[in-house]
């Protein structure tokens, strides 16, 4: 293995760039030749890991233990810093680039259930599954929870994989054949009088383009209402690319790592397609890093209204560092500033704030219907609900008429572009 390469890094919530790493013998020479030895520690690593390998009660391979090894240093680092193995870089390269084999269907666990989350458009599951629906069987095995689910909807392209699921309390099945999927992360749905909702999952290669597509096709000349709640970021590039479709000028971003040195500075340009649109953002505690540059730049250059909940409050770049054996470090390099502000340290606080329902309220309302004429059982769920941390419920499922009124968060930001027609 040639010690001095590494093969790539790319930036979270960031551009395409490569970086050199040595190897740890590599470097230690290289350092005591230049007049200091600060890697004389890795002498004491070489031999914890020959006394693990000689006398430990199992056999553990090289591979392993300085995975591990490299894992530990990541205590050291702050919590948005990790080690990567092959299959977790593998992962994380589906949500940053968007290809993969399967059916286009993004799940999660909801009420015990592995519950439809969306559908990617165009992919094999659109208009065959809908959000809301819960996975109970694939090829004919039961679903326990979500690991199960997206290990048997794994496959090659061209196979077929049945699918048994609930849409309320009628059971279907489907016959998907899997494809190779470029994931959109955008859904652009047109509303009345000049509106449409666009809805981003996840910012990876080919948002902002997607976005653009979308919006055009909505023809909406009036307004669009933004819903980036639950988004956690991605690519810093995609962000940008968002913000200058609406912003003509202004500073958007700008990045400072070790010691405050400016990085990068990223400017709205004068082109902006939509910058006539009026603007609504919603944004809730899921609403991380790039999702925040969008928010926070819109509201500042674009005189974006922001409703819902506080933003998660992620104001760090991450650089991925690519090894040759596929694994990575996922590192730290830099803070943010939106717009010529400081980061707000707790997160965006919206013009509107509008709380989605606990979940204790949603469970206490399912549950008491269950109960109803047993008092010491609802007596006893009371306790539970009280003692229990709160949280949010996600946002509703289901056809966007329906959640235009059952969705607090959304109602509020259509009633807010209503009056502003």
């Amino acid at each position: 293995m040639n010690h001095s390469s590494i093969a790539r890094a790319f930036i979270f919530a960031g551009g395409v760039s490569t970086a050199g790493l040595l190897g740890g013998v590599h470097l230690a020479r290289t350092a005591s030749a230049a007049g200091g030895d600060p890697y004389a520690s890795i002498d004491t690593l070489a031999s914890a890991l020959h006394q693990i390998q000689a006398h430990y009660l199992e056999d553990l391979s090289t591979t392993a233990l300085m995975y591990g090894a490299i894992d530990g240093m990541m205590d050291v680092l702050d919590v948005h810093s990790q080690f990567l193995d092959p299959d977790a870089l593998a992962a994380n390269e589906v949500r940053t680039e968007g290809v993969y084999s399967g059916v286009g269907v993004e799940l999660s666990e909801r009420s015990g259930a592995v519950t439809v989350i969306r559908t990617v458009p165009q992919s094999p599951s659109d208009g065959i599954l809908v959000p809301g629906d819960s996975i109970v069987a694939i090829d004919g095995n039961f679903i326990q929870n979500i690991d199960d689910a997206s290990e048997a909807l794994k496959g090659d392209p061209g196979s077929s994989v049945v699918i048994g699921y609930r849409r309320g309390s009628t059971k279907l099945e489907a016959t998907l054949q899997r494809d190779r999927i470029r994931d959109r992360t955008v859904r652009v749905s047109p509303l009345p009088n000049g509106w449409a909702l666009a809805e981003i999952s996840r910012f990876q290669r080919n948002t902002a383009a997607d976005l653009r597509r979308g919006v055009e096709a909505s023809g909406a000349d009036n307004g669009l209402i933004v819903d980036l709640r639950g988004n956690g970021g991605g690519l810093l590039d995609e962000a940008i690319g968002v913000v200058d479709m609406f912003a003509d000028r202004g500073l958007i971003v700008q990045t400072r790592g070790r010691d405050g040195v400016v990085l990068e500075r990223h400017d709205a340009t004068p082109t902006a397609p939509f910058r006539g649109l009026q603007l609504i953002i919603l944004v809730d505690a899921g609403s991380a890093s790039a999702s925040e540059i969008v928010a926070g730049a819109l509201r500042e250059l674009s005189n974006a209204k922001l409703v819902g909940a506080t933003t998660f409050g992620k104001w760090s770049v991450q650089r991925v560092y690519v090894f040759e054996d596929k694994s990575a470090l996922k590192l730290t390099v830099a803070n943010y500033e939106i717009a010529n502000r400081e980061p707000e340290p707790s997160g965006l606080e919206p013009d509107v704030t509008v709380s989605q329902p606990l979940l204790q309220t949603d469970a206490m309302i399912g549950l008491q219907k269950r109960l109803s004429g047993d008092k010491q059982a609802l007596d006893w769920l009371s306790e539970l609900v009280a003692e229990a941390p709160p949280g949010t419920s996600p946002p509703p499922l289901g056809p966007l008429q329906d959640r235009l009124t059952q969705d607090p968060q959304l109602a509020a930001a259509w009633t807010l572009a209503l009056a502003n027609r």
